[in-house]
Order: C-alpha cells, then sequence, then structure tokens
C-alpha cells in the first residue's frame, strides 16, 4: 500500500487538461505504441475477492499480472485494446477437519479502450496518460480438495479498468512508463457442482473483484 500512496502523490501532480506545446513537445501527434505491462496485483482487498471459496485469505497476498495494450493516438486522444492475464494461488487449511484446499486462480480480461495523453506539467519531458475501458473478462479456477480431488471451474463476465502513469521516452520509439491500474471484475452463476467433503469450505455464487496493481510498462512506438 505504501507503494500505491508514493505513485498517487507523483500522479495527481498531473494536469487535468492539455496545454499548447512547443515543437520539442513528446506527445505523439500520429502514433501508433504498444505497451508491455508488469505488476503485482492486490485482487483481496474489496469486494468478495478472488477466492471462489469464503474461506478467508490474507488480504496481503499478491499475484503475478501482465498485460499488452495496442493504442493509436491522434493529438490528445488514443484508442485501442488492452489485454491483462492476471494469475494466482492460494492454500487453505483445516487442521480441525484434516482437510486442505488449493487453488490456481487466473483472470484473462480484454478490451477496448480509451487513452487521454498529456504533458506532465511537473515531470518536464515526460507524458502523463490516462486510461479507461470496459470488456470481455474470464475467470478459471482450477483446484485440489484433500490433495487429490481435483476441480475446474471456467466463469465468463464483464470487467472494467482504468490506468493513470508518466511515460518517459528515452529514444524515438523507446519508452518506460509507470502507473496504476484499478480493475473491477463481475462473474455470476458459479453453479458448478463440486463434492465438499469438508464444511468448513463453502462455495461462493457469484465474484465481485476489485483490483489495483503498480505496473512498469516498456512502450515501443511504431
Amino acid at each position: 500500500m505504501r507503494t500505491i500512496a508514493i505513485l498517487l502523490c507523483l500522479l495527481f501532480c498531473l494536469p487535468t487538461r492539455a496545454k499548447k506545446m512547443d515543437e520539442n513537445n513528446q506527445i505523439p501527434q500520429k502514433d501508433i505504441s504498444i505497451r508491455f505491462n508488469f505488476g503485482i496485483a492486490s485482487a483481496n482487498q474489496e469486494g468478495t475477492g478472488e477466492s471462489l471459496w469464503y474461506s478467508n485469505p490474507k488480504k496481503s497476498s499478491r499475484g503475478f499480472q501482465y498485460g499488452i495494450d495496442f493504442l493509436r493516438h491522434h493529438k490528445y486522444i488514443g484508442y485501442g485494446l488492452a489485454f491483462k492475464h492476471y494469475m494466482h494461488g492460494l492454500s487453505f487449511s483445516e487442521s480441525a477437519q484434516n482437510s486442505s484446499l488449493h487453488e490456481n486462480i487466473q483472470i484473462f480480461y480484454l478490451a477496448p479502450q480509451f487513452s487521454s495523453v498529456h504533458e506532465a506539467q511537473l515531470l518536464k519531458g515526460m507524458i502523463s496518460y490516462l486510461d479507461l475501458g470496459i470488456g470481455y473478462a474470464h475467470y478459471l479456477n482450477k483446484g485440489t480438495i484433500n490433495k487429490d480431488q481435483k476441480y475446474s471451474v471456467p466463469k465468463s463476465g464483464l470487467g472494467m479498468n482504468s490506468n493513470i502513469g508518466v511515460e518517459y521516452k528515452f529514444h524515438t520509439h523507446l519508452g518506460v512508463k509507470i502507473s496504476i491500474s484499478v480493475e473491477y471484475y463481475i462473474f455470476k452463476h458459479l453453479d458448478e457442482k463440486i463434492e465438499i467433503p469438508s464444511k468448513m469450505f463453502e462455495k461462493r455464487s457469484k465474484l465481485g473483484i476489485f483490483m489495483t496493481s503498480p505496473q512498469l510498462s516498456l512502450i515501443y512506438h511504431l
């Protein structure tokens, strides 16, 4: 959370509307860019969390997320596609009934995305971005109960994302970006029947996952 707070303090210094730039400004007027994004995501802070089960995962647990953005910019507006893939493993045990459960969780996300581009006033030579998107999400939970009973629960749903960050272009075609990504995923009707030997593990029928992720991106400008 400290990392997120520091990034927020930095990013909230960015302007909310565009200014006239001189000939040396680095904002792409007509540009196609590909972003390769990497981050550590927290999915258990708010909402139901990522787990299929009502057992309580640690709120401090985090998973790995990577993604690719394809964006076409025209002056201060960009549009394109965003892809994200989140992965995390969770384990629970109940010693009183000698029961255990392990789940491997994946969330896939594909959506159209729009981007607003500005010059960072307090960070000369850098570019600020605000991205917004809404689209298709897919949840996949593969797990093992008591080390021998395997299950798989796939479900399609809806996802929304926003991202705010700054880019430093160190080459005509290359830049690096730090940002904060905020995402929300909704998955309903998780009705797959799973035989549960222990009453300590109760399955959820729907998920509302709120996820935050500090990210580092490498950007290639065509």
